[in-house]
């Protein structure tokens, strides 16, 4: 069975037979969150807009001092309607609050790799939780294996 559609080059290409062409635009047509939403249409995921959408599911453990509402977090389904957009501050907010062209990135996972203050809020937690899971007690009983089980019960 040959697929309605196809990819030529990362270009869309519809059917040539008129037939599958409507049943496609129909079907495109409905993909819609409805007239109570303004027909918003369904968004192709990308693999940079399904991270971004990741990232905005767990916002709430990035940043410990801002808390969220509870949202979706538990659900692993990914919103089939919504809208990307840009932010543009206004020429009446202060220098400060805004972001240079250098801080600017395309996708919001590079935007909080390159923050700082999260990059040292990361490696804090990271080593905390190795310091957590680290064994107390000489370490030369793990290296040997077997062989440390021997020398113990000698040693008794």
């Amino acid at each position: 069975m040959e697929p309605e559609n196809e990819l030529v080059d990362g270009l869309f290409v519809p059917p040539k037979e008129p037939k599958k062409l409507n049943r496609l635009m129909k079907k495109h047509l409905k993909d819609t969150a409805g007239a109570s939403w303004f027909d918003m249409p369904a968004q192709t995921i990308t693999p940079e807009l399904k991270k971004d959408l990741q990232i905005l599911k767990l916002r709430s453990v990035i940043d410990p001092k801002r808390h969220y509402k509870k949202g979706d977090l538990k659900s692993k389904t990914l919103p089939k309607y919504f809208q990307v957009g840009i932010v543009i501050e206004s020429a009446s907010e202060f220098f400060s609050g805004r972001l240079t062209k250098k801080e600017r990135k395309a996708t919001l996972a590079d935007e909080l790799l390159s923050d700082n203050h999260l990059g040292t809020y990361r490696k804090r937690k990271v080593q905390e939780i190795e310091k957590e899971h680290n064994v107390v007690g000489v370490e030369k009983w793990k290296i040997k294996g077997k062989q440390s089980l021997k020398r113990k019960k000698k040693e008794e």
